[in-house]
């Protein structure tokens, strides 16, 4: 199959950003089966290193210098996309005449009609942003902040629905981006597929020093700085009262200035970026994901459970990682049980060992990335088989807003 993937970001590995994972991976674990052409845009500070990782699996490589000015700003916000970009990509398609066009990331839904062609189109967006910002207003402190996000919410929700229904296929990565997308799609063209995790990179191999708590992501991200805070502020000093050498490590890139701020807390400790994230996940007693808000599959779930670090998170935590309170990992939604759970499990090192097991069992039987490129695979087949019944009359698709909405059940 010749497959052409657009990708908002340069697919790279390893990566700090989440958001490369999905489409690195489908490419280093498609290329010997599949002829693969790649076009990624190229955001400031990417260098050599990121431009030439994707040469060695893509039979050609573009990337695309996208403009970052004011003109950028007003398109993200209308949904309209670079006309340069479209342009790049008409002639792309024109040369390279794909069996299967494939853009990662949302933004890039506008050229489903501007630059697709006809071709099967498969939009990988991995969450709804419509949904992702209406979460983020209800955690904004502050009136202005939760006034923007609000906005942000519905301007992204009328690009979902202008948009994603010219998709042969919509993939999201959890139940509740999938619901939230149903106003724009229909439910048959949407397909879920969770993250992978590289099991070798992230190998089983705990070594979990007395009383150590961790937890990694951007220290940006709105979801983990509240995280990061609510428990070094609301549970660390209940659960110090019973362990007391219990220490809680926020280790991520770009710490914001409220994290940074809890260094000063007793037992709190803010590492910023770190070079290697893998030692600092085999170093815990507890792999603590206590996330309030934020919703998709979050990826230091599968690494803490690829690496053999024991659990304790939120449900809010493990959306589209359908895990076993007790078995796979400890969960616990109200802060008393939350910080009880925590510290039973610093005190049980059996506990420990047991529920670190039965994670590694699952992720690996569910989360390989060879199982997560198959099930791409089998999109891009269900997209090319359903316009190959398709008369060529009927072979233009629309967005529900444009015509009469059909329910049914995702495949």
């Amino acid at each position: 199959m010749r497959i052409l993937l657009i990708s908002e970001m340069i697919p790279c590995l390893p990566s700090h950003d989440g958001f490369r994972l999905i489409p690195a991976n489908l490419i280093r674990n498609l290329f010997d089966r599949h002829e693969i052409h790649l076009i990624a845009l190229s955001r400031d500070g990417e260098g050599e290193e990121q431009s030439e990782w994707p040469r060695r699996y893509c039979r050609s490589v573009s990337i695309f210098r996208s403009d970052h000015g004011i003109r950028a700003k007003v398109r993200a916000i209308t949904g309209a996309i670079d006309p340069a970009l479209a342009r790049f990509t008409s002639d792309a398609v024109a040369k390279v005449r794909p069996d299967v066009l494939h853009l990662e990331g949302g933004g890039l839904a506008p050229l489903l009609r501007s630059a697709s062609q006809g071709l099967p189109a498969i939009l990988s967006v991995h969450d709804s942003k419509a949904l992702r910002y209406r979460e983020f207003a209800g955690y904004a402190a502050r009136a202005r902040p939760r006034f923007r996000l609000k906005l942000l919410s519905v301007l992204a929700r009328h690009q979902e629905r202008r948009w994603f229904g010219y998709a042969d296929r919509v993939v999201v990565t959890s139940p509740s981006d999938a619901q939230a997308l149903l106003a724009a799609v229909n439910a048959q063209r949407i397909a879920m597929i969770p993250n992978g995790v590289d099991l070798e990179y992230f190998a089983y191999q705990p070594a979990p020093e007395a009383g150590r708590i961790v937890f990694t992501g951007n220290m940006s991200w709105p979801p983990n700085e509240d995280a990061a805070e609510h428990f070094a502020r609301d549970l660390m000093p209940a659960i110090r009262s019973r362990v007391p050498a219990a220490s809680f490590w926020i280790v991520g890139a770009q710490p914001s200035a409220r994290v940074q701020n809890l260094s000063s807390l007793p037992g709190i400790h803010v590492t910023g970026t770190v070079a290697d994230i893998r030692p600092w996940i085999w170093s815990a007693a507890v792999f603590a994901s206590p996330l309030r808000f934020g919703l998709g599959v979050k990826n230091k779930i599968l690494e803490a459970m690829a690496s053999g670090a024991p659990i304790v998170a939120t449900s809010r935590s493990l959306s589209g990682t359908p895990l076993i309170d007790g078995r796979h990992a400890m969960i616990a939604d109200d802060d008393a049980k939350f910080g009880d759970s925590v510290a039973r499990l610093l005190a049980d090192s059996v506990m420990r060992e047991s529920l670190s097991r039965e994670a590694r069992r699952k992720v690996e039987a569910e989360n390989s990335w060879d199982s997560v490129a198959a099930a791409y695979e089998g999109v891009y087949r269900e997209a090319l088989a359903d316009r190959d019944r398709q008369p060529s009359s009927a072979l233009t698709l629309e967005p529900l807003s444009n015509k009469k909405r059909v329910l049914g059940k995702s495949k």
